[in-house]
């Protein structure tokens, strides 16, 4: 089993959010923990780290196999997270 940890700029999107999408993406973290590669490898630039479809969301994150935790570095709107 696996944590999740969010990086301050994660951490201050998921409170923007409305409670509606909060939700959203809460269950999707909380699904991570127990399938953490659930999520799509990225290519290029971002290779390494995975992306988590949430809705119109995107959750970008990367792995610690180590210590068992995912970190969310990301979370926005699919067209703007890439380019962060």
């Amino acid at each position: 089993m696996y944590n999740v940890v969010l990086s301050r700029n994660a951490s201050r999107t998921l409170e923007k959010a409305t409670p509606a999408m909060r939700y959203r993406i809460i269950v999707a973290l909380e699904r991570l923990k127990s399938k953490p590669q659930s999520g799509k490898r990225l290519r290029g630039e971002l290779e390494g780290l995975f992306s988590l479809r949430i809705g119109g969301m995107r959750a970008v994150y990367g792995l610690d196999t180590k210590k068992n935790v995912v970190v969310v570095l990301a979370i926005g709107p699919r067209g703007d997270i890439y380019n962060k």
